[in-house]
């Protein structure tokens, strides 16, 4: 029995059965979800992991109906996303420790076809359990899941979250969602803050908590300032180029007039 199919059992057993189906509107409302007491289920490290964890792009799929599934090949899917990485998320320093995994060639890529949440939070945990013991960043796209519903999606997120938490994995493993229709709680769908989170398909980004806390200290222990300066180049970005176009260019796209309006900003470190 290989780890795929051991980690769907996990899933398929303790984490989405029992799941309240309401529990996303307390994380949505930016507050945990209740603890609950569920057995454990342990699984045995394999002998050879069925994918190697150096492989830079994995494509998980499982049957589903036609009109359920996105019209673009992984091929495709895979481009997007690392246009997106190279333009928005380290073009745009949006995080500070991104290049480092990049430069490492330690930024991988695993796509889920179709939306079985069992499917896809077996993904997510063997994803885990890869980075647990390995360096590098793991990006879980999943183009199928609640592409056109931010809350159906963060409901997956929170059962990923409990998940976590349940396998001891908390405080090792963090999860940080991206979806197209991102939306922080208060926020209207056009607030400029929400393009922070937002991504080209539903996304859960598994990051190495050290890896952060090490980048974290770098900013004299300050995470708060990667945020400030992210919202400050936003807000600059609509007032120099409007919404429309500042979508676009978190979306990954090339804007004239870009490089040189990054290449004279300045911010506020105080």
């Amino acid at each position: 029995m290989n780890i795929i199919t051991l980690t769907r059992a996990y899933v398929s057993k303790v984490v989405h059965p029992l799941w309240n189906p309401l529990s996303h509107l307390i994380f949505y409302e930016g507050r945990r979800a209740p603890q609950k007491f569920l057995p454990k289920f342990y699984f045995p490290a394999p002998s050879t992991p069925i994918f190697p964890s150096n492989v830079g792009v994995r494509c998980y799929s499982h049957k589903q109906h036609e009109e359920d599934s996105t019209s673009e090949c992984d091929d495709t899917i895979t481009d997007r996303m690392t246009t997106w990485v190279n333009n928005v998320v380290i073009g745009l320093n949006m995080c500070p420790f991104a290049e480092k995994s990049r430069s490492q060639k330690k930024i991988f890529t695993t796509i889920v076809r179709g939306d079985d949440v069992e499917e896809i939070l077996s993904v997510i945990l063997y994803e885990s359990i890869l980075r647990e013991d390995d360096e590098g960043t793991t990006l879980v796209v999943c183009p199928d899941l609640s592409r056109d519903s931010f809350v159906d999606f963060y409901d997956v997120v929170a059962m990923a979250e409990y998940m976590l938490q349940d396998q001891n994995l908390e405080g090792i493993i963090q999860i940080a969602p991206f979806h197209p229709f991102f939306e922080f709680e208060g926020n209207g769908p056009d607030a400029v803050d929400n393009l922070t989170n937002r991504a080209p398909y539903p996304v859960f980004h598994i990051l190495r908590e050290h890896e952060v806390e090490a980048a974290v200290k770098k900013l004299n222990g300050d995470s708060s300032k990667v945020w400030q300066r992210n919202i400050s180049l936003l807000e600059k970005m609509e007032q120099h180029f409007g919404m429309e176009t500042t979508k676009k260019i978190m979306a990954g796209e090339k804007v004239e007039g870009l490089k040189e309006f990054i290449r004279n900003m300045t911010f506020d470190d105080s």
